[in-house]
């Protein structure tokens, strides 16, 4: 062995180190980054209690996208050990997702609110109750009989004094609106 080999290998293990700090600096700055989708997420979840959408499907799928879109490609750029490389387009991800986030909400409170457009009231069939959940709270649903072309059912989460109330095989008045922006959004669920 020469005694350059010696020198060779310090020198590799000091840039290893450096790396290593660059890339925990790295992970604390896009961390404080992820709290920009807080604002989006609890938007989100705001405007399903107050205003929920009749079809809520999508914009939960558009929404979980938004969510965990900047968080696979971090969890993609820590795997391929490339974290310090992608930290800048890693926040731009960030900024952009928290954004959309934050204009999905806003446009799902805003619907809801500034609705101004006469309530419409349908009668259905409770089809099933389903109570589901645990210590952490519980959670009601009534599937109803849906009145819509092309669809069977309709689910509704409900408090538990509505589920109480509502029995399978009787009638229950749902509230809908048309929605400011056009998405359709249900108000309250009650047995007759």
């Amino acid at each position: 062995m020469n005694s350059t080999s010696g020198i060779e290998f310090q020198l590799r293990h000091s840039d290893s180190g450096e790396n290593l700090g660059a890339a925990k600096d790295a992970k604390k700055s896009l961390n404080r980054y992820s709290f920009l989708l807080v604002p989006g997420i609890f938007g989100g979840l705001l405007a399903w209690v107050i205003y929920p959408p009749l079809d809520a499907g999508p914009f939960v799928a558009f929404g979980l996208c938004l969510l965990f879109l900047p968080i696979m490609l971090q969890l993609r750029s820590l795997a391929r050990n490339r974290l310090n490389e992608d930290v800048g387009r890693l926040r731009k991800a960030y900024i952009y997702s928290s954004l959309a986030f934050a204009i999905l909400a806003s446009m799902l409170l805003l619907n809801g609110r500034l609705d101004q457009s006469p309530r419409n009231i349908v009668r259905a069939t409770v089809v099933r109750k389903t109570a589901t959940g645990g210590k952490g709270g519980i959670q009601y649903v009534l599937t109803v009989s849906s009145w819509r072309p092309a669809r069977s059912t309709e689910d509704f989460y409900v408090s538990s004094l509505e589920f109480k109330r509502a029995a399978v095989g009787k009638a229950v008045r749902v509230e809908l609106h048309s929605g400011f922006l056009g998405l359709s959004w249900s108000g309250n669920v009650s047995p007759e």
